[in-house]
């Protein structure tokens, strides 16, 4: 019996690779709440927020998942934000070819660079945030 294909989680590659380029910065998909995510700045949260695949077949190497993200980035001032969202599209550029044990990212897109997306005021938080897209292919099998 053939096991089915699964794809891989996208998103946990996407942190796990982020962190890794990034280690002065908390990588995460939930965030703490309160003064609890004054603490952990800086920080980015990727949030999956669409996306597509292709399954072409079981066992076809071309089956890959294609996710949408929200990415925020979060400082304590608008300006540094900012840089950490220009930080994050520059390793952005960079994943394409690079994997984890769940899988290979095979491609990147970015659907709207950084925007203002602000937090509630007198918080001492700055957010920035994108939308970006990759393209991430299950690990290959071993012969």
């Amino acid at each position: 019996m053939t096991t089915p294909l699964i794809l891989p989680d996208s998103k946990q590659i996407c942190i796990e690779l982020l962190g890794l380029a990034m280690p002065d910065v908390h990588v995460t998909s939930k965030l703490p709440e309160g003064r609890a995510l004054n603490a952990i700045m800086p920080a980015v949260r990727v949030l999956r927020i669409g996306g597509t695949s292709d399954m072409r077949g079981w066992a076809d190497p071309a089956s890959r998942d294609r996710p949408r993200f929200s990415v925020d980035c979060y400082a304590d001032s608008e300006g540094a934000a900012m840089r950490l969202a220009l930080r994050v599209r520059a390793e952005w550029e960079l994943l394409p070819s690079q994997s984890t044990e769940d899988g290979s990212v095979t491609g990147i897109s970015e659907e709207t660079g950084p925007q203002d997306r602000p937090e509630e005021a007198n918080t001492g938080v700055s957010r920035v945030g994108m939308t970006l897209g990759m393209s991430v292919r299950p690990p290959l099998p071993t012969s």
